[in-house]
């Protein structure tokens, strides 16, 4: 290891690592910014690369793209909100409760819906005059996943980070996928594990984010 010295302030992914010491590759580690507390470095990593590796790296997200981000206020949700914001995604948000709904609001997201309601699809297609959404960074389980499917554009991506549909091993019907969709399945935890290498090229690229500003801590 000569990237780091004994006494660094680190931030990264740590396997087993509720307790007083930890052992993980140091490819999944980055030098702590001196601006970020330690509680604002351990909520980062995690969250910020789902949602990069889900919208970014596979979903290649552009400016002026539509992206559906399913649970807004989640973890997740918040990172995904910045980096659209910061890439210049039209964004539509779900969340669970009138609170939360009203907390995206307040974030200035026009299009907010109801994660609990499958009504969320009908309000899209309304919004987007029956077009629907390019991206659409799902954690809904059930009919949702179809309904998700179909309001996606031709050439959209399905970015799926739950767990629950693909270990009951549901079925959905190829149809929807006539239209040039691609279905991704984001597994944090088994890719830091096989591909360590990549997630600290994600992690470099999300410190740099952060240096420049165009991500911050979550709350």
């Amino acid at each position: 290891i000569t990237q780091f010295q004994v006494g660094d302030a680190v931030m990264g992914i740590a396997f087993d690592s509720l307790g007083s010491h930890a052992i993980t590759d140091a490819r999944l580690l980055v030098p702590k910014p001196e601006a970020l507390s330690f509680a604002e470095a351990a909520a980062m990593p995690i969250v910020f690369l789902t949602a990069y590796c889900a919208l970014c790296q596979l979903g290649r997200m552009r400016a002026g793209e539509r992206v559906l981000i399913h649970a807004g206020t989640g973890g997740v949700g918040q990172a995904a909100i910045q980096l659209a914001q910061h890439i210049g995604a039209e964004i539509f948000v779900t969340a669970g409760t009138p609170e939360k709904r009203t907390y995206l609001r307040d974030q200035g997201i026009g299009h907010v819906m109801d994660s609990r309601s499958l009504a969320f699809a009908d309000e899209v297609l309304a919004a987007t005059n029956g077009a629907g959404v390019d991206l659409l960074l799902n954690s809904l389980a059930g009919e949702a996943v179809l309904k998700g499917l179909e309001i996606l554009r031709s050439y959209g991506r399905f970015l799926e980070i739950g767990k629950r549909d693909i270990y009951d091993n549901s079925r959905i019907g190829l149809l929807p996928f006539q239209k040039n969709l691609s279905y991704f399945a984001i597994d944090l935890d088994r890719m830091a594990r096989e591909r360590p290498a990549e997630i600290g090229d994600m992690l470099h690229t999300l410190l740099e984010l952060f240096e420049a500003g165009a991500i911050r801590p979550l709350p």
